[in-house]
């Protein structure tokens, strides 16, 4: 997706199986930040990790409110 954001930053990885990883990013586009959290598959063919459609973009703006929801599961 480095096509698309003016400016993205990896925060972190996690494995999710033998084939996808997720990713967070802290991204911008078009001067408004946004934290990106995304499933990336890998491809033999170019033996690199590829992002895919699924994900969730959040605003800065509602991310306090988004680990706030994220904080109440146990």
């Amino acid at each position: 997706m480095a096509d698309f954001w003016d400016r993205e930053e990896l925060v972190g990885k996690l494995v999710k199986n033998s084939r996808e990883e997720i990713h967070i990013k802290k991204v911008e586009k078009n001067g408004k930040k946004y934290v990106d959290i995304r499933v990336f598959w890998y491809d033999s063919n170019a033996d690199d990790f590829k992002p895919s459609q699924k994900g969730v973009t959040v605003a800065y703006e509602n991310f306090s409110e988004f680990k706030e929801l994220i904080d109440t599961i146990e």
